[in-house]
């Protein structure tokens, strides 16, 4: 081993010749990959932020967005919930910490949050959370194997490329998991991502956060 390179020796007994071209110094380089964190947040009062979910939706007006039905909120009711600051600080603190190994920043702020409530049969187009970071979805509410799984898409052209190594680890097109309640995703904002219809017979809940720049202006997307 020299210089965190690693010779990679012959299996097989070689003539000095053969060795020139099979010993080789090599380094792998993954370009543009993509993270995606999961993780289970503990300890939160998902019934109290469940309450402050559907006195926002009764309360308020929503909007439109990425959401074909069901309830996306515009704004937040003031004081928001004990139960929600102390997820928000959560998340905060996880964006700012586990995340940042990768990222390699540390000083993100919370920026724009909403709240989802998909009642059966809605669901969430693909989409992207444009001039944010980082973008965090928390689940509220969220039982059952025909909830809807959240997919992640890649935006380029692989699909013309890919050919019979479509299933091939570096051809993959997208990425579905089925959430959970507490469960706690992570993606880069600029990433594609939808939210399968709810097929279940109760509503699926989520609060959705976005991580910007410090001082940056909170818009909405999602």
């Amino acid at each position: 081993m020299s210089d965190g390179f690693v010779l990679q020796e012959p299996q097989q007994k070689q003539s000095q010749e053969d060795k020139k071209h099979l010993n080789f110094i090599s380094r792998e380089h993954m370009l543009f990959a993509t993270p995606f964190w999961q993780t289970k947040v503990e300890g939160v009062d998902n019934e109290s932020i469940k309450e402050y979910c559907y006195k926002l939706r009764d309360e308020t007006e929503g909007v439109v967005i990425s959401n074909r039905g069901g309830f996306h909120s515009r704004e937040l009711l003031h004081p928001i919930p004990d139960a929600l600051t102390f997820l928000i600080n959560q998340i905060h603190s996880y964006i700012n910490g586990y995340c940042s190994q990768i990222t390699g920043v540390n000083d993100l702020a919370a920026g724009n949050l909403w709240v989802n409530i998909n009642p059966p049969g809605t669901y969430n187009r693909r989409h992207d959370h444009q001039r944010a970071v980082l973008s965090a979805v928390y689940y509220v509410d969220c039982e059952g194997s025909n909830i809807g799984n959240f997919v992640i898409e890649r935006d380029d052209n692989m699909e013309f490329f890919a050919g019979k190594y479509k299933n091939s680890p570096i051809m993959q097109q997208s990425f579905a998991i089925t959430p959970l309640t507490n469960f706690l995703f992570v993606l880069p904002a600029w990433t594609y991502h939808s939210v399968e219809p709810n097929l279940e017979k109760h509503d699926r809940i989520s609060i959705a956060i976005n991580f910007v720049e410090p001082g940056q202006p909170q818009q909405q997307y999602g």
